[in-house]
């Protein structure tokens, strides 16, 4: 009789302990993942308004559908799960599975607390580093990123790691740990990597990343590079891991120092006009420049079933000019790619094939070759920041350059390594 009474005691602890337990669960989950206590109307409301907006704006559904995805499907599912969404972090997470549906097409995606890190980062590098000119161009960036909605939004979420977190409950000690071992990653990661692959014939140059914020780092290193290998017949730059950053980059550290004279390079992009964009737009281009779809120029393999989504064309021209008297590589430039390659990395690619500046070497890119950065959104309940690529670009034939990328002077099969191609071409 006693034994159960002692096994009946433990039994009642035990259930006790697991409601207290549990409590303490539903309270942390509660106190963790609602920062901003949106009700569902409000999670709803911003869910409508960004179909609303990407159906109106967003430039890339054609690609979309070629993958075989029903956008409205899609739409109608994250619909219903929204409804179920019971907390801020569950509904920012969904928003996020809900983009990535489209595959990353023109960048599209929302900005989790370690991207909004990023961003806020380069505005803070670019008012040291830009001129007032680009500075003035980068406002309606800047206003959607200040916006106090979404600051306030960003301020409570971790910016260490990605994906959506609340700072709410996480220890001090953590953020700061992993914000220094970040850092610490960071400075270790090299974003050049110099090699002789036969002396005093071929050099051999990898770049990482285009990034912005290595942009005062690499700029002496690769003068002194460029100047040890000057008179090298063959100079491989491998982009095949780089994935874009700022167009800045490659124009002043890569370009500009090896002309002789200036170059001059234009593209076409097709624009759907909407009051979202428009400020975006007008960042970069006169009203004079944006042109009816209707005066677009005929290209040979436009597709015309896509035509009837634009408005506007731009023509984009834009000339770089030679920074020394004398180039500092005087031999034969040669640029390996793979479809890793987008955004501005894809832009200087584009570059290289439209003026001859260098030779290419590997698989199409990946595309994405812009005039400007995504522009960005905000939702007006939650303040999450969504970004995506306003302008359709073209390439020469008229194909689109998201879709088909561009394709280099000499294409490697599929079982063949880009720099042993090039190699061989150097030695032909």
């Amino acid at each position: 009789m006693k034994k159960r009474k002692v096994i009946f005691g433990i039994f009642i602890s035990a259930i006790f302990l697991i409601a207290i337990l549990l409590l303490v669960f539903i309270k942390t989950k509660n106190y963790n993942e609602t920062i901003i206590n949106l009700t569902d109307e409000e999670k709803i409301q911003d869910f409508e308004y960004l179909c609303d907006i990407l159906d109106g704006t967003y430039p890339f559904w054609n690609e979309v559908a070629e993958r075989g995805i029903d956008k409205n499907l899609v739409y109608e599912k994250y619909k219903n799960e929204v409804h179920e969404a019971n907390t801020d972090i569950e509904f920012m997470e969904l928003v996020r599975y809900f983009l990535n549906e489209f595959k990353g097409y023109g960048h599209l995606s929302v900005l989790d607390g370690y991207m909004y890190d990023l961003y806020d980062k380069t505005f803070a590098l670019g008012l040291a580093e830009l001129n007032d000119m680009e500075m003035k161009r980068m406002k309606p960036w800047y206003d959607v990123l200040y916006n106090p909605i979404s600051k306030e939004t960003y301020s409570l979420l971790d910016s260490s790691h990605t994906g959506f977190r609340s700072i709410k409950g996480l220890k001090n000690e953590y953020t700061e740990q992993n914000s220094s071992i970040t850092a610490e990653q960071e400075t270790r990661e090299e974003n050049l990597l110099f090699d002789i692959i036969v002396e005093d014939e071929i050099a051999y140059l990898k770049i990482y990343s285009f990034d912005f914020a290595n942009i005062q780092t690499d700029s002496m290193k690769l003068q002194n590079f460029f100047n040890k290998v000057a008179q090298y017949p063959h100079l491989i730059i491998d982009l095949q891991d780089n994935s874009g950053g700022s167009d800045k980059y490659w124009k002043e550290l890569i370009v500009s120092p090896n002309l002789s004279e200036a170059k001059a390079f234009e593209r076409y992009f097709l624009v759907r006009q909407k009051s979202l964009n428009s400020p975006f737009l007008n960042a970069y281009f006169d009203e004079s420049d944006i042109l009816p779809i209707e005066k677009l120029p005929r290209f040979e393999k436009l597709q015309k079933d896509n035509l009837p989504f634009f408005t506007n064309y731009v023509m984009a021209k834009e000339m770089i000019y030679s920074t020394r008297d004398e180039k500092q590589f005087n031999g034969k430039i040669w640029v390996l790619t793979s479809p890793k390659v987008y955004s501005s990395s894809e832009n200087f690619i584009m570059f290289c094939k439209n003026t001859g500046f260098a030779t290419l070497v590997g698989t199409s890119t990946g595309g994405d070759g812009g005039i400007a950065d995504p522009i960005l959104l905000s939702l007006p309940n939650s303040g999450l920041i969504i970004r995506f690529s306003m302008f359709y670009g073209l390439n020469n034939d008229g194909t689109g350059n998201e879709a088909i990328g561009t394709l280099p002077n000499i294409m490697i099969k599929d079982d063949e390594n880009a720099l042993d191609i090039c190699i061989s071409q150097i030695n032909d």
